[in-house]
């Protein structure tokens, strides 16, 4: 068995308008979130193959909160340009090319990109992933390259908002 565990980036600051898109920061709710999700995960998944994380600053900062609380091997940590705003096509070829190796993998990054692989693997199941949304998608798979449309079974969908 395969599985994914998809992660949005926490809210970011629009604070300082001169930053650029890939260097805003995380703001107050931001931090908040991303403290406490990793919390609740850190409650059902224990450790993880390996992480994979959008480079980008939000990406970055969101993904500290579930390294320190998850156990992942540091040398199994990869912050990646090419998954900053990854379109669904790649997302899938890259959830396609994981090692076999890894059973279980966190994913970082962004929208829309991860609502639209998330409806790929389970059909239309999501309008929106929130900001530090969570999605755990479960394949009966021995091989990564196995995955495909509607191959997926939702584990888990934790939203900052279902626990408001």
């Amino acid at each position: 068995m395969k599985r994914l565990i998809l992660i949005r980036h926490a809210k970011s600051s629009w604070k300082d308008m001169t930053l650029s898109d890939f260097d805003r920061p995380l703001n107050k709710r931001g931090i908040l979130n991303g403290d406490f999700m990793s919390d609740k995960l850190s409650k059902k998944i224990k450790s993880v193959d390996a992480l994979f994380s959008s480079s980008s600053k939000r990406t970055i900062l969101t993904s500290n909160f579930f390294i320190n609380k998850i156990n992942v091997d540091k040398d199994r940590i990869y912050y990646m340009d090419n998954l900053y705003h990854a379109t669904e096509n790649y997302l899938i070829d890259f959830v396609s090319s994981l090692k076999n190796s890894f059973s279980s993998v966190i994913c970082l990054g962004h929208n829309p990109g991860f609502t639209d692989v998330s409806n790929y693997f389970l059909g239309n199941t999501f309008y929106n992933v929130p900001t530090c949304g969570i999605v755990i998608i479960d394949f009966k798979l021995e091989k990564w390259e196995g995955v495909g449309k509607k191959r997926g079974k939702l584990t888990h969908k934790m939203f900052p908002k279902d626990y408001s």
